[in-house]
C-alpha cells in the first residue's frame, strides 16, 4: 500500500540537524491525510450500510461504492507526486508501484470489466473493506503525526491489523484480477497475459511486504520501545 509518511527524525548530537519543516507545506498535509481519511471512512460506512441493509448481499455493494472508491484510490497519485517533490520521505518508485498496483485494480479491472463476475464477486466486497479500514488507520496515524500527538491505541491498530488486513486484501485482490482473466482477451490478448503475469508477482510480492511490516510492528511496538516509553 502507498505511503506517505511524514515522520520527522528528530536532531541528533554532533549531527546536522533536520531541515525546518514548511508550515503551508504541513497545513497542506494535513489537509490531504485528513481529507482521504474522510473518503475512505465515507466508502467503509456505505460499504457496511449496504451490508447491513441487505442482509449481506455483496452484489449491491459495488453499485453503491464503486464510482467512489475509484476516485478516492486514484487521488492517492498525489502521493507519488509529494514524494517526487520531497514533501514526504517516502521512496518514489516504491510510493509509485503501491498506488499503481491499486489503480490496475479499479481502473484496469473494476471499470474496465463491468461485469457482474467481476464487480458482484464477493472478492470486491472484502478488498474494499480490507483497504477501507487500512487506510483510515494509515491517514489518520500520518495526519496526527503531522501536529506531534500519535495516539498509542492507533499505532498499536496500525502495526496489527495488516496482521488480517494485508492477506484478506491481497488475496481479495488477486481473486478480482482472477475473475477478469477470462475476459481479458476481448482487450488485447497481451492484456491477459500481462494480468498473468501480475498474479504471478503477487506471492512473493506479499511476502516482502508482509515481512516487512512484521519488523516494523517489531520497531515500533517490540519490547526495546517498550521498555523506551517507559
Amino acid at each position: 500500500m502507498a505511503k506517505s509518511s511524514t515522520e520527522r527524525a528528530p536532531a541528533v548530537a554532533g549531527k546536522k540537524a533536520s531541515k525546518p519543516v514548511n508550515p503551508i507545506i504541513n497545513l497542506y498535509l494535513i489537509a490531504y491525510n485528513w481529507a482521504s481519511f474522510a473518503g475512505w471512512s465515507y466508502v467503509l460506512i456505505q460499504t457496511v450500510r449496504t451490508l447491513v441493509a441487505t442482509g449481506g448481499d455483496y452484489t449491491k455493494v459495488y453499485g453503491v461504492v464503486g464510482d467512489q472508491l475509484v476516485w478516492v484510490q486514484t487521488a492517492a497519485v498525489l502521493e507519488i507526486l509529494h514524494s517526487l517533490f520531497g514533501l514526504v520521505k517516502s521512496p518514489v518508485g516504491t510510493t509509485a508501484m503501491q498506488v499503481a498496483s491499486r489503480l490496475l485494480l479499479v481502473w484496469g479491472i473494476c471499470t474496465l470489466f463491468p461485469l457482474p463476475e467481476v464487480r458482484h464477486y464477493w472478492g470486491f466486497t472484502t478488498m474494499t473493506i480490507a483497504w477501507c479500514i487500512t487506510e483510515c488507520i494509515r491517514y489518520a496515524y500520518y495526519a496526527l503525526n503531522l501536529v506531534n500527538m500519535g495516539p498509542s491505541f492507533l499505532v498499536w491498530c496500525r502495526y496489527t491489523f495488516f496482521y488480517i488486513l494485508y492477506p484478506v486484501g491481497a488475496g481479495s485482490e488477486a481473486i478480482e484480477i482472477y475473475q477478469a482473466l477470462p475476459f481479458a482477451h476481448t482487450i488485447h490478448p497481451g492484456y491477459y497475459y500481462f494480468l498473468v503475469a501480475m498474479l504471478c508477482i503477487y506471492p512473493p510480492g506479499f511476502f516482502v511486504m508482509y515481512t516487512h511490516m512484521i519488523g516494523q510492528r517489531k520497531r515500533y511496538l517490540g519490547p526495546a520501545k517498550a521498555k523506551k516509553s517507559q
